[in-house]
């Protein structure tokens, strides 16, 4: 037979489990904003795929608008579609084919698509042991 426990012994084990509802919240909150940004890091994953493809299709002397950066642009022509630089980390810029650069950001995009399917799961976790821990301060308070 369960032992009575007292009225502080209660307020106390209510307290601790809101406290950890709370942390959990905030967690969740937290692995949202990260998923969230996952998926527009995604989006621009998928314009810049549809750039390289775009690019064997432009011949050489086109014009252009190439970027300065913070939404700034300047006209520009095309001189090369053969290669273009690619940055792989550190400000190290590499030569590659259009086709290249397009199979590096395909593994990037797996990869991004795995640590979303990660976070996504976190999050249900963390939602459903937030559940559990509701109804377990709904018993204590009844």
């Amino acid at each position: 037979m369960a032992e009575k426990k007292t009225e502080a012994e209660v307020k106390k084990a209510v307290e601790e489990k809101y406290m950890m509802l709370q942390l959990m919240a905030s967690q969740i909150r937290e692995l949202e904003k990260e998923l969230e940004t996952l998926q527009q890091r995604g989006e621009e994953f998928s314009g810049l795929k549809a750039s390289l493809r775009k690019l064997s299709g432009v011949s050489v002397g086109s014009k252009s608008f190439s970027s300065l950066g913070m939404g700034t642009y300047v006209e520009s022509e095309i001189k090369n579609t053969g290669s273009i630089l690619v940055n792989v980390g550190a400000g190290v810029f590499v030569k590659k084919t259009a086709r290249e650069a397009e199979d590096i950001v395909s593994r990037q995009t797996e990869q991004l698509d795995t640590v979303a399917g990660q976070l996504t799961h976190n999050i249900a976790t963390l939602a459903q042991r937030a559940q559990e821990l509701e109804s377990e301060i709904q018993e204590l308070v009844q």
